[in-house]
């Protein structure tokens, strides 16, 4: 038998630095213990399935048990919790949720990943039936459960992030009604507030409410103990809802963690090094429970991101199987379609920038993506940057799917800590069906410069 591993979460990172390790190393014997009914899924999916763009929900899970064992040599453990882990003696201790039983695995390496928690609101009415999370693909067959004898009329959206924009599309596409909650002045405080209300206005014209600057101050119930509505604080104020969706942000799981010696960073989530070993030896994380560099501030974060965490995921794979790798951080790229309208976001914010001591100068741009002869609709392109290093620091692109597509020259551009002189140089592909003469990156990176020299 070859060396084992032992894998605790059974998605993007887990499932990622279980398949690279089995490729490189094929006589490993690898368990991944997963706590829910299924693994390697798209969470990132669900919001299209509820609203029908996605045919079944089996679409949404790449690999079963059985198929992950026949296709790669892998071994999964469904519906098992880690409960604790015993580094002194190589084990963890899980459990079997069905069964109830109890027994100590043992391992020679490591990997806890675990991913993120849905930050829940400590508010009366928040257990009651018909309030939903989205964390796990298991909340999304409750919520398409829920919907389906047409008892939700009307759903209030509790934040206004990722997962809430999605759903908010995804239930008016079933007919639902559809009031927006948000505590912050904008919506979507991922991108700044004037590229936000870009997005609030294509909601509102879909028949979405929106209400900012709110905070709820209670679910009530009905008195069989179904949701009943929302209400607000400060005033009383009381929406009826048959559904309550709340999104109000994520934390990274560390609950196995907690009372070990492996160290938390200051972001809450797991510290681990470059090639995502913790400090206690032969285990290792990845995934949204373990920190990653901000690329742009050198600084250990939280991030949330897929996309991070399968790279993670590969990076702790390759190290477990004798490989030496190393994962160098993130920009924190993000995209989110909204009905017609799409927004894309990369590094920082204004406001993130401005935390992290950087002296903030801004360009924001209208264009067309692609000839105008061709019908593309305009898009607003918003880049960042220091005005003492001139060094791009973010960027924000609100549009079409073909405008958002540009983040990702961004995005680059950031991870290779250009300059805007730098990037107004670039070389991006022209013709008019996909693009303009002038990209609108590119017009933007010379309002930019214009705007320093005036500095």
């Amino acid at each position: 038998m070859g060396e084992r591993h032992l894998v605790v979460g059974g998605n993007a990172a887990g499932m990622t630095a279980a398949s690279r390790a089995k490729r490189l190393v094929p006589s490993l014997d690898i368990t991944i213990i997963e706590a829910s009914q299924h693994i390697s899924y798209s969470i990132c999916g669900l919001p299209y399935w509820l609203g029908g763009r996605v045919p079944r929900f089996e679409d949404l899970v790449y690999f079963t048990p059985d198929s992950l064992q026949n296709e790669r040599g892998i071994n999964a453990r469904l519906l098992t919790r880690a409960l604790e882990i015993l580094p002194a003696r190589r084990s963890v201790l899980v459990e079997d949720l069905r069964r109830g039983e109890k027994e100590t695995l043992k391992y020679d390496k490591l990997l806890i990943a675990t991913g993120y928690k849905p930050i829940s609101l400590d508010i009366e009415g928040a257990e009651a039936e018909g309030v939903f999370t989205v964390s796990r693909i298991e909340d999304g067959a409750a919520i398409a459960d829920w919907l389906g004898p047409g008892r939700a009329k009307q759903a209030v959206l509790v934040g206004a992030g990722y997962v809430g924009l999605e759903m908010a599309e995804a239930l008016r596409e079933r007919g639902v009604g559809v009031t927006i909650i948000e505590k912050a002045n904008g919506i979507f405080p991922a991108i700044d507030p004037d590229m936000a209300t870009l997005l609030q206005s294509e909601l509102e014209a879909r028949g979405v409410r929106v209400l900012t600057g709110r905070t709820v101050e209670r679910i009530t119930t009905r008195s069989d103990g179904l949701v009943q509505g929302v209400e607000l604080s400060g005033s009383r104020y009381h929406l009826p809802a048959d559904l309550v969706l709340v999104d109000v942000g994520v934390e990274p799981r560390v609950d196995l963690v907690h009372g070990s010696d492996i160290r938390l960073g200051r972001s809450g989530a797991i510290a681990v090094s470059d090639r995502m070993e913790t400090n206690v030896p032969m285990v290792y994380a990845a995934g949204n429970c373990a920190e990653t560099v901000n690329m742009v501030t050198g600084r250990p974060t939280f991030a949330f991101l897929g996309t991070v965490a399968a790279k993670q995921g590969r990076v702790a794979g390759e190290n477990m199987a004798g490989r030496l790798s190393h994962f160098r951080g993130a920009v924190g790229t993000t995209v989110v379609k909204v009905f017609g309208r799409v927004a894309a976001r990369t590094g920082l914010a204004t406001e993130e920038a401005r935390r992290e001591g950087f002296h903030v100068v801004d360009a924001r741009v209208e264009g067309r993506f692609q000839a105008s002869y061709f019908g593309g609709e305009p898009g607003t392109i918003k880049i960042l940057a220091d005005s003492e290093t001139r060094r791009l620091l973010g960027a924000q692109i609100v549009g079409s799917e073909m405008a958002c597509l540009r983040i990702d020259v961004l995005a680059t551009a950031l991870a290779a800590r250009m300059t805007v002189d730098e990037a107004a140089q670039l070389d991006l592909a022209y013709a008019p069906p996909v693009g303009t003469l002038w990209s609108p990156v590119l017009t933007a990176m010379n309002v930019l410069m214009r705007r320093l020299e005036r500095m």
